[in-house]
């Protein structure tokens, strides 16, 4: 008897560290202080450059692959998605990166970072902000670890100014998303920040927001009829791929090539 409740207590373990381990590598981006949009750019919506202060949290080295999201999909029911295994998913809606997000917390033993709230008509999701779990980046933490966070060298892509070195894109993808992490990280270790897929952020889209933007940890504005994207993807040309580049989609669109970069609360 007590051979076998060592036994069962040792899976217990077991498996609780299994379930612990489903989320993917991710890299520390201590907080600071940083510049966030670009005074230069022809684009109204990210005026003005404005300083921003971030706590520091976790982002996941690499974007999540149609590998992982399948796994998802055969546990909830969701169709598959097409695609090799170890390019980023990126033909899904912000309404299911979110419901991703939820589940992939509650697999590995965490708190779900979201409420969600559905019916016919709308479906709403409200973030938890003490939650310990996997969600989508603001758009303030995902310019500050596009740009290298404190170790910032200042390129105009993420890691690089060669777009080359560090991005799948319309002149080199051949019109497909590539395995992650093939190209040079950014200074934080970072894959595929410019380019390959493009990536949800939890705000929504307000073109003026950074006209009002509070300084301390920004999470966009309290509505709007579209939601953040960044990054650009593989079809995008050169001048669209800057670090600060805003993009926006509809969140039940899943026509952007718009995939998932994970993060987590320090």
């Amino acid at each position: 008897m007590r051979i076998l409740t060592s036994l069962i207590a040792f899976l217990l373990i077991f498996n609780i560290g299994k379930a612990q381990d489903q989320g993917p590598e991710m890299v520390l981006v201590e907080g600071g202080e940083f510049y966030m949009g670009n005074d230069y750019s022809a684009n109204a919506d990210e005026r003005p450059e404005h300083k921003i202060n971030l706590n520091s949290f976790f982002i996941s080295k690499n974007e999540v692959t149609v590998a992982d999201y399948a796994k998802f999909c055969r546990v909830t029911g969701q169709r598959l998605p097409d695609g090799d295994p170890l390019t980023p998913i990126n033909n899904i809606t912000w309404e299911e990166a979110v419901m991703y997000c939820n589940w992939l917390s509650r697999a590995s033993r965490l708190d779900k970072c979201y409420d969600l709230q559905r019916d016919s008509n709308r479906f709403t999701a409200t973030i938890i902000p003490e939650a310990n779990g996997y969600r989508l980046p603001t758009e303030a933490e995902w310019e500050y670890a596009a740009k290298g966070g404190i170790k910032s060298k200042s390129y105009a892509f993420s890691g690089s100014n060669d777009l080359e070195e560090v991005a799948w894109y319309i002149n080199n993808s051949g019109n497909t998303a590539h395995e992650v992490g093939q190209k040079k990280p950014n200074e934080l270790g970072i894959y595929d920040m410019t380019g390959n897929a493009m990536e949800w952020c939890y705000d929504w889209y307000q073109p003026k927001y950074y006209q009002t933007s509070p300084a301390d940890n920004p999470t966009g504005s309290s509505t709007g009829i579209s939601k953040v994207c960044r990054g650009g993807n593989f079809m995008c040309r050169p001048d669209v791929l800057r670090n600060s580049r805003r993009f926006n989609l509809d969140k039940s669109s899943n026509e952007g090539l718009a995939g998932i970069r994970l993060v987590k609360n320090e």
